[in-house]
């Protein structure tokens, strides 16, 4: 697993300490919202995600990383990449998705975590472009992806949800002509949802 850091904020590896932090972020309503079918999970599968999260990174080099805000040692939520399999269409490819707490929404921390792991991702050989998968009605992440320089490539639909969701992405090339990671991040961005992984 790898550490990143940003000007607010250092994304890092999981510990058994944060498990609290997943599950409350999985189980949390306004989170969940945007997510799958928009149903919070239950504890038991929270934690059986959580279980998951290393051996993702050992699978397939990438995975989710917490995010932590440096003032304050909190952990503000995740950010990180996956395979979207629950969108065979967009197969292969690397997503990259984000949640945070709402106590941290409406700060642009969600825009400074997603910038940091897409500049790392479009470093690896094995990833020439990530994407980002919303459900249509998250208009605060549809933002975030703009920010992050993302074209829209089509709208769909998730099998077994039928939900619709708009699928972004951005090249290693357009990430470089976009000016990567330094991006000057907004602090002014309304509160609001803070979650662009739409996942099941």
């Amino acid at each position: 697993m790898i550490s990143l850091a940003t000007p607010r904020l250092v994304l890092r590896p999981w510990t058994d300490a944060d498990m609290e932090t997943f599950v409350e972020l999985c189980t949390d309503p306004e989170v969940m919202a945007f997510i799958g079918d928009g149903s919070p999970r239950t504890r038991a599968e929270a934690e059986a995600r959580f279980a998951r999260l290393v051996p993702s990174w050992e699978a397939d080099g990438f995975g989710l990383l917490a995010i932590e805000e440096i003032d304050t040692g909190a952990v503000a939520g995740f950010v990180g990449l996956g395979v979207p399999d629950f969108l065979p269409e967009m197969l292969p490819s690397v997503e990259v998705g984000w949640r945070l707490l709402p106590s941290f929404w409406g700060r642009g921390l969600g825009t400074e975590a997603a910038a940091a792991m897409v500049d790392w991702a479009v470093g690896q050989p094995t990833i020439d472009e990530v994407i980002a998968i919303i459900r249509i009605e998250n208009s605060r992440s549809h933002r975030i992806a703009a920010k992050l320089g993302m074209d829209r490539r089509r709208r769909t639909i998730i099998p077994g949800h039928r939900v619709w969701v708009d699928v972004y992405g951005v090249s290693a090339a357009q990430w470089a002509q976009h000016g990567g990671a330094e991006l000057e991040f907004s602090t002014d961005d309304p509160r609001g949802p803070a979650s662009g992984d739409a996942r099941p």
